[in-house]
């Protein structure tokens, strides 16, 4: 079993990591990236207050940066983490790496099997095409390594949800707490992971909500400025321009 100061040491580092990517990402958050969302939708949910406006804006590209980070710098080398400080499927003997091959993140080789992980967030990550390109690349890597003469599984491994197998495939889908607990060998391991997220979250997370609301006032103001009249009420003429509009308004500048 992985101790618990082992874990909350792996974890606090990965968080470490991912907050500073975020703040990173928070400061770079321009006026201009958030107008590239799709100003339809804003429309349509009846949003007309500017603040709400700004504010539904950077919910959704924060979120959506906080996905992709979360899978390359938090899932995935926690996943290789658990691969090689747990005891795996039955405790056998097994070396781990890093793996090499085009869509494979952990290698895990055991006496008389190969497995090739791909990591991913969540379950709904693929999409039809994007699916055959993986099956594709594990295919290829099975060639490569048909001279080892071992049992070759490719898996694709998503860090939450679940995942049941409606499509007859050679590639194994493995989500949340199965997918944890092939690569721990631990029943709980998904949700120790959770736990141990408690006090890192806590001391990272007032200080990201301070500067998010900072920014968001920044932003406010910029919009403010060029995209809403007198009386409070967004120009969604400009914004839908700026857009979509074949010549592409002037960037927005902030004001000094």
């Amino acid at each position: 079993m992985i101790s618990d100061t082992d874990l909350q040491t792996e974890i606090g580092g990965l968080l470490a990591t991912l907050y500073k990517k975020r703040f990173a990402a928070l400061e770079k958050l321009s006026l201009d990236k958030l107008l590239g969302k799709n100003p339809y939708l804003y429309r349509a949910l009846g949003i007309s207050d500017p603040s709400e406006f700004v504010s539904q804006l950077m919910i959704a590209f924060v979120s959506s940066s906080d996905e992709t980070i979360f899978g390359n710098d938090f899932f995935e080398p926690l996943a290789i983490f658990a691969a090689r400080n747990g005891r795996g499927e039955g405790g056998e003997q097994r070396a781990v790496s890093v793996g090499a091959g085009a869509g494979q993140d952990i290698a895990i080789e055991t006496a008389t099997s190969y497995l090739a992980i791909a990591v991913k967030s969540g379950t709904n990550i693929f999409n039809s095409q994007s699916a055959k390109g993986q099956d594709s690349e594990f295919v290829a890597l099975q060639a490569r390594l048909k001279k080892l003469n071992k049992m070759f599984r490719p898996i694709v491994g998503h860090g939450y949800g679940r995942k049941s197998a409606r499509v007859v495939s050679n590639v194994e889908k493995l989500a949340g707490q199965a997918f944890w607990q092939l690569l721990s060998g631990e029943v709980d391991f998904y949700l120790r992971i959770s736990r141990a997220m408690e006090k890192f979250a806590l001391d990272h997370g007032d200080g990201y909500k301070k500067e998010f609301e900072v920014k968001r006032n920044q932003l406010l103001r910029d919009f403010m400025i060029t995209y809403v009249q007198q009386d409070g009420v967004i120009l969604w003429d400009k914004v839908v321009a700026f857009n979509s509009a074949i010549d592409k308004p002037k960037r927005t500048t902030k004001p000094q």
